[in-house]
């Protein structure tokens, strides 16, 4: 349940913190002057890391189509897996279910009783007692008192063979069993969400360190002699790309 409810609550935040992001500049460039030479270095790309590792939480792969074209394999990876993962959780609910609505219908017919809306507590009593006498004598002779069930007609149930009450209690051991993988289904999502968010960030961040640029401008002095000294009579401007 903690798992489900985490998977649930982080594409919210991520989306939240995701928007807020999205407001601030998507690059800054800075402008350093040292002995009348200016430097100008900026990333060409104005893609943000942490608005991959945002995305990817959201929807595992986004962060890396966000990357770029070269990425867009990994994404479809992560999410395949987040489609593959839910199908899963669906798949098992709707197993789960149909099992439960048979052996309620098995015990209906079985034990004359409808469990349909009743308690865990009160199902198990069912599973493991022929009848509510038999729980609750065994209760008594146990000094159980808070576990014993009134006895209305509501609550009485008689199972007219053993077999079929340990059949019933199979289908409800088969129905746990399914839920209870439901939990760790959810935490692969989030773990395959921290993955495709902590991928794509790097992923962006790496292609920011390969792809700089550096802009230089020197002053160009000639040799005319009415220029006073200081003065310069044009620039030289050099372009240098790195590729990594």
């Amino acid at each position: 349940m903690i798992f489900n409810r985490f998977h649930l609550i982080l594409p919210v935040l991520a989306l939240f913190f995701l928007v807020w992001n999205e407001t601030a500049d998507a690059q800054e460039k800075h402008l350093t002057v040292t002995d009348g030479i200016n430097v100008n270095s900026t990333e060409i790309s104005d893609k943000l890391p942490s608005r991959a590792f945002l995305r990817s939480l959201v929807l595992p792969g986004w962060g890396h189509f966000y990357a770029g074209e070269s990425h867009r394999a990994r994404g479809y990876m992560h999410t395949g897996s987040d489609l593959a993962f839910l199908g899963a959780i669906f798949g098992f609910n709707i197993k789960a279910n149909r099992i439960e609505d048979d052996f309620i219908t098995f015990v209906n017919l079985n034990a004359g009783v409808d469990i349909s809306s009743r308690s865990r507590s009160f199902r198990l009593a069912v599973s493991n007692f022929n009848s509510l006498e038999d729980h609750n004598d065994y209760q008594l002779r146990s000094r159980n008192w808070n576990r014993l069930i009134d006895d209305t007609p509501e609550n009485s149930w008689n199972w007219s063979d053993a077999s079929d009450r340990n059949r019933y209690s199979d289908l409800r051991s088969e129905a746990d069993k399914i839920r209870s993988q439901l939990p760790a289904i959810a935490g692969l999502m989030v773990i395959n969400r921290v993955i495709s968010g902590i991928g794509a960030y790097n992923r962006v961040r790496k292609d920011q360190e390969r792809q700089s640029m550096q802009l230089t401008l020197a002053p160009v002095r000639g040799g005319s002699t009415n220029l006073s000294p200081g003065e310069m009579n044009g620039v030289k401007a050099q372009l240098k790309l790195f590729f990594n």
